[in-house]
């Protein structure tokens, strides 16, 4: 592979251009500075749109970290055409991607059902010191009349 920084003529444009279209089967890619931007160099179109193809890289399964050049536009305009600039992954390697990703997945829901278990006990608990706040003006206010009775007792007597 060449070096970003080359010349728009670089081997990665030469395979890019011998690599065939598939379906990409994730719509989710990482953001990466040393890939990313429009290829304006390629041959080949998004044809849904019939636009200059952007440069990904592949998020999630067994392509996880594998550069492609895809739909340029941001879901849920994006269609679903790619052509991989990488070559797949060696089976054991996919598959390793494929479980992390799947745990990756599963600590964010754990993550997101703990944010929101967060959130709700954070209502909770504005609610109980609402209620401590108003339990002691009244304490407040009962000490007061006691100790104001107390005064007209000992006035009184």
């Amino acid at each position: 592979m060449a070096s970003s920084g080359s010349s728009i003529f670089s081997p990665v444009v030469a395979e890019v251009d011998g690599v065939g279209i598939v379906e990409h089967v994730s719509e989710f890619y990482l953001p990466d500075e040393s890939y990313c931007g429009l290829e304006h160099s390629s041959k080949h179109r998004c044809p849904g749109h019939d636009r200059v193809p952007a440069r990904r890289v592949a998020w999630g399964g067994a392509n996880t970290g594998r550069r492609f050049l895809g739909c340029p536009l941001d879901l849920p305009d994006e269609c679903h055409w790619v052509v991989w600039v990488d070559p797949p992954p060696p089976l054991h390697a996919a598959l390793a991607f494929e479980d992390l990703h799947a745990e990756l997945e599963q600590s964010w829901i754990i993550s997101h059902k703990m944010q929101k278990q967060n959130m709700e006990l954070s209502k909770k608990n504005l609610a109980l010191k609402k209620k401590l706040r108003e339990r002691d003006e009244m304490l407040l206010v009962l000490a007061l009349l006691f100790v104001g009775m107390c005064v007209v007792v000992f006035l009184v007597l």
